[in-house]
């Protein structure tokens, strides 16, 4: 029995495993990553599906589960083809900044069509010498008549380039604001003050493009504040604390599919005479990992519960999620690629890239020192 996830969202798993058991492909994922192409036909699938739309509240178009909801669905995902399921997971998570701080009309006009799969979005934070420390962001926005004009770059910014909209987290005089704006506005800008560098391939998540934004005179209309003016790094603070847990769900999938391919395959497997899962070392490190998988199914799972019930500690256990179950996903990863032996080193297996996948989890969203300030300010 699980105490934190109802019928409803067992349900809800069921279907997204069953569907992605049917759809995810490897060969499909490497082609897309060869040549560096974001999936959107299966975006827009899981948005027609509702996968999306899982943790998304109902006022909006959601099925309204919460972070539980979210986790759920990320997770499946992710255990059945991890670079695929971060890549569609990655379409939303950028969303979450404009849920939690964006006005009805701005989560009617963004979240809504992303929720069903039409919109990507894109949250621009880091730049080239602000990554944890945001308090040094040089990009900054001076008011004008009816507009702001922004100036300054970002950089790692995850779906830029094919995003629908873009907020954007800037200095506004002695405080921050985030700033919301979509294609619409980039185009009455005209050519040369919003652009787009693609920083190039990556060591994992290749169907996904990380981008430098370079701001020159930008404009931007004075609706286009996300919320309230000022409020900008509460917003971006509010929208971590959820997209940690997310992310910790990538990395939770991604360890259930390194430790079932690894099962299934030593059952399969003989040396000796004997399937290896009978060698009492292979026992033993498989028991390991499902140990370590339980311990982090619960961590997990209980993040997304304090996080839906408001509760104080929401923040502390996220950092903790994030902090741990990435570390545990690439060791758990790591030894199913031992498992394969030779095998688990060939591309055409999947375990390889599910690693390099993976990888990036303990270093987006806030690195693990980051996650460790967060926890020992809670604590002490």
């Amino acid at each position: 029995m699980d105490p934190y996830i109802n019928n409803d969202l067992k349900d809800i798993e069921k279907a997204v495993g069953e569907f992605c058991e049917k759809e995810f492909d490897q060969e499909y994922l490497q082609n897309h990553e060869d040549e560096h192409k974001y999936p959107r036909e299966f975006f827009q699938k899981i948005g027609e599906l509702g996968f999306i739309g899982v943790g998304f509240s109902e006022d909006i178009g959601g099925a309204g589960y919460g972070a539980l909801g979210h986790v759920v669905a990320v997770t499946e995902m992710c255990r059945r083809l991890p670079g695929l399921g971060m890549a569609m997971s990655l379409g939303y998570i950028p969303s979450f900044v404009v849920d939690i701080s964006g006005t009805k009309e701005q989560r009617e006009k963004y979240i809504r069509p992303l929720i069903e799969g039409r919109y990507v979005a894109a949250f621009s934070v880091t730049e080239p010498d602000a990554g944890s420390d945001i308090g040094i962001l040089k990009t900054r926005m001076v008011e004008k008549d009816d507009y702001f004009v922004v100036n300054g770059s970002k950089i790692f910014t995850t779906n830029a380039g094919y995003a629908d909209f873009y907020t954007l987290l800037t200095m506004d005089e002695n405080s921050f604001t985030a700033l919301l704006f979509d294609k619409a506005v980039i185009d009455d800008n005209g050519p040369k003050r919003f652009e787009i560098n693609d920083l190039g391939r990556k060591m994992g998540i290749n169907t996904t493009i990380s981008g430098e934004l370079v701001l020159s005179d930008f404009h931007i209309p004075k609706e286009c504040v996300l919320g309230q003016r000022g409020k900008g790094k509460k917003a971006a603070l509010a929208a971590f604390e959820l997209s940690r847990i997310v992310i910790a769900g990538q990395a939770f999938g991604g360890m259930l599919y390194g430790y079932e391919r690894a099962v299934d395959y030593a059952k399969k497997r003989k040396q000796f005479g004997s399937p290896i899962i009978k060698f009492q070392s292979m026992e033993h490190d498989l028991v390991d990992m499902y140990v370590e998988i339980e311990k982090c199914r619960n961590l997990l799972y209980k993040a997304a519960w304090l996080y839906d019930r408001k509760d104080p500690e929401s923040n502390k256990y996220a950092s903790m999620a994030k902090l741990t179950i990435p570390e545990s996903a690439v060791a758990v990863l790591n030894r199913s690629i031992d498992v394969f032996g030779g095998y688990g080193y060939m591309r055409d297996q999947g375990l390889e890239g599910a690693l390099r996948d993976i990888r990036i989890t303990s270093i987006y969203e806030g690195t693990n020192k980051i996650q460790k300030n967060v926890i020992a300010r809670m604590l002490y």
